[in-house]
């Protein structure tokens, strides 16, 4: 449960406190602004998954997932299932509070 923990503060600290706001409001529509982030959030994980003993694998897992999940495009999936085509849009803390959801359920295999 430690090492879980631990990735999970990584995953704050890499998202919210080493992302300038400019990518956080470009990321979703430009590629390459959200491929940087992606690749700085994965490198923020190094120290930590070598003092986990988890191996530097999981670097290349954590860059492609978050790459995806920052697209929006599983948040706004989630949405569309859980509101049956509904035409209105979830409030912007909901779609927040979903893709930290979907961001920490992908750090699980880490430590299994």
């Amino acid at each position: 449960m430690d090492q879980f923990i631990a990735l999970i503060l990584t995953h704050f600290v890499s998202d919210w406190f080493f992302q300038p706001a400019s990518w956080a409001n470009a990321k979703h529509k430009d590629w390459r602004i959200r491929l940087l982030h992606s690749m700085q959030y994965a490198l923020i994980f190094l120290p930590v998954l070598l003092f986990l003993n988890i191996s530097l694998c999981w670097m290349l897992y954590l860059l492609a997932t978050h790459f995806i999940v920052d697209s929006y495009i599983p948040v706004k999936s989630w949405n569309k299932i859980r509101d049956l085509g509904s035409k209105k849009k979830s409030p912007t803390w909901l779609m927040i509070v979903q893709d930290q959801i979907i961001h920490i359920l992908l750090l699980i295999p880490l430590i299994l």
